[in-house]
């Protein structure tokens, strides 16, 4: 199944884009997502740990269920002052 990907903040400057679309296996959740994208792409394994994830612009949590289609975007947390 076909996911379209959002990245923002740190993960969009490391890997120099803003999305995405990538294919799947079926039934696959969140936390299978990440680790997927943590062996895909070495250099934004740590951001992984910490990000917000969003479906379909509604947040979830790790155990989320993805679908085909679905947008997810990953939201890593904002430091500044």
């Amino acid at each position: 199944m076909k996911i379209k990907l959002l990245y923002f903040s740190s993960l969009k400057d490391k890997l120099k884009k803003s999305s995405e679309e990538i294919e799947v296996d079926e039934n696959i959740i969140v936390s299978q997502l990440l680790d997927f994208l943590k062996e895909k792409y070495p250099a934004i394994k740590d951001n992984l740990d910490n990000v917000m994830i969003a479906v379909n612009e509604e947040y979830k949590d790790k155990n989320y269920l993805l679908k085909d289609g679905d947008v997810v975007a990953l939201i890593p947390p904002v430091s500044g002052g």
